[in-house]
């Protein structure tokens, strides 16, 4: 019975010492640069490194073109501002043909209806009210 397991044992030696040969073999063929795989996986990691590079020069111009875009909005936000102005004192005044009152001398509640754009952008609306407006015009 004993001889049986040594020679059990040995044949299995035997088994995984040619299994290690020929995964010896098949590693030694995949490192190869000459190979197929080998070239692939060369050209695979050259490509990686191209676009690496393409990835951070394309970043690189997003972050300029961002922050020219910030600097022409802030310009037209600006321009719009002074386009608002220009409007709101060439239009007439309503207030000239109303009676004078003694709200017309407080200036705490003194608010022009020629700068209503103006105003009307400072002040968010509630959320409500911007649905129901929502809603109205869809209907």
């Amino acid at each position: 019975m004993a001889i049986l397991i040594d020679i059990a044992v040995a044949l299995g030696a035997f088994l995984a010492a040619a299994y290690c040969m020929l995964l010896s073999r098949r590693l030694r063929a995949l490192t190869r640069l000459d190979g197929d795989v080998g070239s692939a996986i060369a050209i695979l990691s050259q490509q990686v490194d191209a676009l690496t590079q393409a990835l951070n020069a394309a970043s690189h111009s997003s972050t300029k073109a961002e922050s020219g875009l910030n600097l022409t909005i802030a310009r037209a936000e600006t321009a719009t501002r002074n386009l608002e102005l220009l409007l709101a004192a060439a239009s007439p005044r309503s207030r000239t043909s109303r009676p004078a009152t003694s709200a017309d001398n407080n200036p705490d509640d003194d608010e022009d209806a020629d700068f209503a754009p103006l105003l009307r952008d400072k002040v968010k609306k509630p959320r409500v009210l911007r649905q129901r407006e929502a809603a109205g015009r869809r209907s």
